[in-house]
């Protein structure tokens, strides 16, 4: 990823000068190898291996990588900081994308060991990656990706000899964009996102709505990192903001041409936060005065509670 896009604003493109261009077919090896070129993968094959090459959802780190990193100063470089990760880029030291740039993602309230706590992530990506195989087939609309993150660790022990995980995914190359949030932030211009969130909600049955959508955009497709996954059931974690966070996208969502005329909408639609570009949490115990209110901004209140209940795990 370029950045971890948690509550930041970095790269949102103004409406006048970034609308999305019409999707264009593919026909030629050397279209599909630029495609290819650009997301890092690999470019030889028959037209028939590209093809299925760029079929592939998942934006992989590739297996054959060395899973493991020196804890050597100067290897990582910090990128930016979300709301509760920083973000470092470096370079892969051997396999498929050797001396391709990716990102290390750390969590800000300390080193972690477990495999455990990255679950949330991992589980979420597998579901939105379902869905996109889904709309890539169906939907008219550019190619989409996503980035797979995997549990990575340090070969040195740190001082407490406990070696630290934490998730690394290739780096999303040029400006990295915002194109909507989970409290219905969205930048119309990028048809195809705001029609992936609506195609979400009707694939899965009325049960998810895909969104805080935001990465890559380039000529003919888009690669993803750190979505959300707003759920009936709310299993993805503190980002899920469950029914409301499914009716208040809909109360602010705008079809476009690429949404379907039988695409399902809920039946009820309400208007429960407030729409800004960041990423809103909400804490996993009773909902706060913050979450109560449907017209105040639960970004900054929901975030405080919830790394404070983290803190204390």
């Amino acid at each position: 990823v370029g950045c971890p896009g948690r509550s930041l604003l970095l790269g949102i493109p103004s409406p006048m000068s970034s609308f999305e261009t019409p999707t264009r077919k593919r026909k030629t090896c050397d279209e599909m190898r630029e495609s290819l070129r650009k997301m890092g993968r690999k470019v030889s094959g028959t037209k028939a291996e590209l093809e299925e090459r760029l079929d592939k959802v998942l934006n992989t780190n590739d297996r054959g990588w060395l899973k493991k990193c020196k804890a050597k100063a100067g290897e990582w470089h910090y990128l930016a900081s979300g709301a509760h990760r920083d973000v470092y880029k470096g370079v892969y030291l051997k396999g498929p994308r050797k001396d391709q740039p990716c990102v290390k993602k750390v969590f800000k309230t300390g080193s972690v060991y477990e495999n455990t706590f990255f679950q949330e992530d991992i589980k979420a990506i597998a579901e939105v990656a379902k869905i996109i195989q889904a709309f890539n087939i169906t939907a008219s609309a550019k190619k989409v990706y996503i980035n797979e993150p995997e549990v990575w660790e340090d070969v040195v022990p740190d001082a407490f000899g406990k070696k630290v995980k934490w998730l690394c995914e290739p780096f999303i190359k040029g400006t990295y964009r915002k194109f909507n949030s989970n409290t219905a932030f969205a930048d119309e211009s990028y048809h195809t996102m705001q029609a992936l969130s609506h195609f979400s909600f009707h694939h899965s049955g009325g049960r998810r709505v895909v969104c805080d959508l935001q990465g890559g955009y380039y000529e003919d497709f888009y690669v993803l990192t750190d979505p959300v996954v707003c759920s009936t059931e709310k299993a993805f974690g503190a980002t899920d903001l469950g029914t409301a966070g499914i009716q208040n996208f809909f109360a602010h969502h705008r079809c476009n041409h690429l949404c379907k005329p039988h695409w399902s909408k809920p039946a009820v639609v309400a208007k429960h936060f407030q729409p800004v570009p960041g990423t809103s949490f909400l804490p996993r115990a009773a909902p706060t005065a913050a979450a109560a209110n449907p017209m105040q901004d639960p970004t900054v209140a929901l975030f405080e509670q919830f790394m404070a209940m983290w803190m204390r795990r």
